[in-house]
């Protein structure tokens, strides 16, 4: 069984870079729904636009905090 193993390669690694690409992906989620928030305040008004636009901001803050976070751990 140890025959599979595969001397210097670290399965770690590779899923730490994994995890970075996702987190990476989901910022540019986080910026797609901040952008479809603008477009949506601009089209609808429905008198709680500066409530949504706030929290779509912190979401994608908070993306961005939890990728450097993630970089800064893995």
């Amino acid at each position: 069984m140890e025959n599979l193993i595969l001397s210097g390669f670290d399965i770690w690694i590779v899923i730490k870079i994994f995890s970075l690409i996702i987190l990476g992906m989901y910022i540019i989620f986080a910026f797609v729904i901040t952008r479809q928030v603008k477009l949506m305040t601009e089209t609808l008004t429905l008198g709680f636009e500066p409530i949504v636009k706030i929290l779509s901001l912190f979401h994608l803050i908070f993306a961005i905090l939890v990728f450097l976070a993630a970089i800064i751990v893995l």
